[in-house]
């Protein structure tokens, strides 16, 4: 497809276009006011109230890309954590990070996105809780309990969200505390020895003070098996390192949560003042990803046979375990193995470094919102928050009893925010809302990376400080009762600094001599890179409500990824900064709710303008060593897709609901030393990405409750992990069903359900660590199995 010929002003004519024809459609509809239409139904589309313009607004009134998804729709999807979300929306890729990056998550909206959990790089999807920026992806794998709603907004959110919301954000926003006293206890079982509780309560102290508390705790056992290979092949010359008739040494993707979180708010009635307390609390103990061998040769490592340099076994495919197997030889050892280099054989001796499978998060909060009404029209919000996560991960890439790639790392994360907001309107003309941002990080990464290959075994305990200010201001001009003009504008400021520290597991300096362990990474220690910049962002847009039923609009706007300094070099030239990545989208887009409200459909055609995409290069040429992962500026894109959102419910008690999304990535400038080509494509862009779902509420009569069967279906087509294209990094496309039965006592007080995820037991990655060039290894993170559960739910 020629993409000049795809341009912004032809986006919004396209839109408008769609969006007249459906109007004529309606030439019966009734014209009647919004809310006397939301007073007539009880059938059709739930009504949600999102913020994403800073004031509250009915979802089909906001002109913006958004999904939004109450707490109750989640629980009958079977959406449990963040990476879940990947099911609601369009053009949303989300998932656990390889092993390399530790209890992280990869989040990707219309293809933009971050897939590296180091704090020197920052996320290209802004995840809000409660209103408030978590500004790592380590320690994102949230839990979704007790959930008010789910805001998913796709696109450039410069203006509304700040830097690093580029590719749109994710909000999650917890039940308040109110007059109403209820909550709930659940208790579920299901596949390898799942065990979870939940519960929540909320309760008045006294007239205008409220207060909540929530828990949850999750357990399942691994499901993917570590095999001992000396044990399995008691004659391959490796010795066992387990007596198990099984053979399995231990497992991978077990899963270990327990968190709480107590609100507090205080809104007497009649008063101006509101002020909502929160503190939460989770501890993440679960096992490393299910992480699978899928090539190995590498002619430079083998195993070690005392007084025999030239013997032993070579790192080759004797080491995968079949293609659809849940299994590898991973041992979390170095072994012990000699490695060649430059002709040079060297020993690792036995022994040398052990970590284990696990990848851990705990993590901790304090959030204050004040909000105070000035006046009839004018308000004042302070966000004021306080976070902190630590884990530690450890990786054995290789999946191998060989040492090839292990390593261990510990993350330390700590956050404070502060935002400020003045909200007001002008009679009936203007509603704006200005504020000003301050974040302050301080992380810290340590651990021991041993590669024998190129002769590393260093650690490594690096500080990173991250600061960001900014300054915005949001207008709504209301020119009609039907037409709107939206202006936007963001100035941030940017600085970070991150300091190295490299020496020996002894504790000394490398000695820099050819050819001795960590001589390569000599002169390292003590370095310290520092990056600044600043950025203005803009959002200008129009909207018109046709009818009651019908709402269109178009929009540019922009956003970027803060840049910063490569925080892996292996050699003192590898100290180098990269820039930040920018977008600018115009969108069009309509909202509508037809035959009425039993159909809802909204719609969005968009058109990036993306310029200096950071990716990873995994070959440094400038350098003296071919070893490499550093960040660098690939160069400029264009991008436009389709997004399509539809609710259905053709007869009462049965719901359709579905989504479409396509993206469209060409490359239009690369730089060529980062070695990617023009018809190469960005990671994570698959260019097709659908859901569906139905289900039917099945009254049973006679006061016996509901029986409620939900089938979904969700489907991804293929896409590359890393920046250069090849088929060991492609990630298959993918089709997954659930199915869930769930009875509702006539009370509603009960509820049983039980079902089935990955129903029909799909064999599926979601990422590699590919790395063929310079180790001669891939693995991939294997998704989960089939897997069955029962809940139990009781509410009070």
């Amino acid at each position: 497809m020629k993409h000049a010929a795809f341009t912004p002003r032809g986006t919004a004519c396209a839109v408008i276009a769609l969006a007249t024809g459906l109007t004529l459609g309606l030439g019966t509809a009734r014209a009647q006011d919004t809310s006397q239409a939301q007073e007539s139904h009880t059938v059709g589309a739930q009504e949600i109230i999102v913020t994403a313009q800073f004031r509250e607004q009915r979802l089909q009134d906001t002109p913006i890309a958004i999904t939004a998804t109450s707490g109750a729709e989640l629980e009958a999807k079977n959406i449990e954590s963040v990476t879940d979300l990947t099911a609601i929306a369009p053009n949303v890729n989300l998932s656990e990070a390889t092993g390399l990056n530790g209890s992280a998550v990869q989040a990707y909206i219309r293809g933009i996105g971050q897939n590296d959990s180091s704090f020197a790089l920052e996320p290209g999807v802004g995840i809000y809780i409660d209103d408030v920026y978590y500004g790592t992806t380590f320690g994102a794998i949230l839990d979704l309990n007790d959930l008010d709603r789910v805001e998913v907004l796709r696109g450039p959110q410069g203006t509304l969200s700040g830097k690093n919301s580029i590719g749109g954000s994710i909000k999650l926003f917890s039940r308040k505390p109110d007059e109403v006293s209820d909550g709930f206890v659940e208790a579920t079982t299901g596949s390898y020895g799942r065990i979870d509780l939940r519960g929540s309560a909320g309760f008045t102290i006294t007239d205008g003070l409220y207060a909540r508390i929530s828990g949850v705790s999750k357990h399942t056992d691994g499901f993917f098996k570590l095999l001992d290979y000396g044990c399995v092949f008691p004659d391959s010359g490796i010795a066992a390192q387990t007596t198990r008739k099984s053979c399995v040494s231990g497992t991978e993707g077990g899963i270990d949560v327990q968190g709480g979180r107590l609100a507090l708010r205080y809104a007497p009635s009649g008063s101006a003042l509101e002020v909502n307390l929160i503190a939460d609390y989770a501890k993440n103990d679960s096992e490393q990803v299910a992480t699978k061998l899928l090539y190995a040769n590498s002619t430079a490592v083998r195993s070690y046979v005392a007084d025999d340099p030239s013997g032993g076994i070579p790192f080759d495919s004797r080491f995968l375990t079949g293609k659809h197997a849940y299994s590898s030889y991973a041992n979390y050892a170095s072994g012990g193995n000699y490695t060649t280099v430059f002709g040079t054989n060297y020993q690792v001796a036995p022994g040398t470094y052990d970590t284990s499978p696990e990848s851990t998060a705990k993590s901790w909060g304090v959030a204050g919102t004040i909000d105070l009404a000035l006046a009839d029209n004018l308000a004042l919000k302070s966000i004021t928050a306080y976070r902190k996560a630590s884990g530690t991960t450890g990786i054995d890439l290789d999946g191998s009893p060989l040492s090839v790639l292990v390593q261990e790392f510990d993350y330390d994360h700590a956050q404070f925010t502060q935002e400020l907001r003045l909200s007001g309107q002008v009679q009936d003309f203007l509603d704006f809302t200005v504020g000003g941002y301050y974040y302050d990080a301080d992380d810290n990464i340590a651990g021991r990376v041993l590669i024998p290959q190129p002769l590393f075994d260093f650690v490594e305990d690096d500080p990173v400080t991250n600061r960001s200010v900014s300054a915005f201001a949001h207008t709504e001009f209301h020119i009609t009762p039907d037409l709107n003009v939206i202006a936007g504008i963001r100035y941030t400021d940017d600085k970070k600094t991150y300091q190295f520290t490299r020496r020996n597991p002894d504790g000394t300096l490398p000695s820099g001599i050819p050819l001795t362990t960590n001589f390569l990474v000599a002169g390292l220690d003590g370095q310290v890179g520092t990056f600044k910049g600043t950025r203005t962002d803009y959002r200008l847009g129009i909207n018109y409500r046709f009818t009651p039923e019908l709402m269109v609009y178009a929009q540019v706007a922009t956003g970027y990824k803060g840049g910063g300094i490569n925080p892996r070099p292996y050699t003192p030239d590898q100290i180098v900064a990269f820039d930040p990545e920018t977008l600018t989208t115009w969108e069009g887009g309509f909202k509508s709710d037809l035959f009425d409200r039993r159909v809802r459909f909204n719609g969005t055609v968009f058109y990036n303008r993306y310029k200096n995409l950071q990716i990873n290069r995994y070959y440094c040429p400038e350098s003296v060593s071919t070893t490499c992962s550093q960040p660098a500026n690939a160069g400029d894109a264009d991008v436009w897709g389709l997004e399509g959102e539809l609710f259905a419910e053709p007869l009462d008690g049965l719901t359709i609901d579905g989504s479409l999304g396509y993206l469209n990535f060409q490359y239009t400038r690369v730089d060529p030393t980062t070695y990617v080509e023009k018809d190469m494509v960005a990671p994570f862009n698959p260019s097709w990405q659908t859901s569906a779902g139905i289900q039917y509420r099945a009254e049973l009569g006679g006061k016996r409750g509901t029986l409620t069967p939900r089938l979904d279906w969700t489907y991804q087509s293929s896409f590359y992990f890393n920046s250069i294209n090849n088929d060991y990094n492609k990630i298959a496309a993918r089709s997954l069903f659930n199915l869930r039965l769930t009875y509702l006592s006539d009370d509603e007080n009960w509820q049983l359900a039980g079902g089935v995820t990955n129903l029909f037991d799909r064999f599926y990655y979601t990422g590699v660590a590919e790395n063929v060039n310079n180790y001669g290894v891939n693995t991939g993170t294997v998704g989960r199995p089939r897997e069955w559960f029962v809940s139990l739910r009781r509410a009070f």
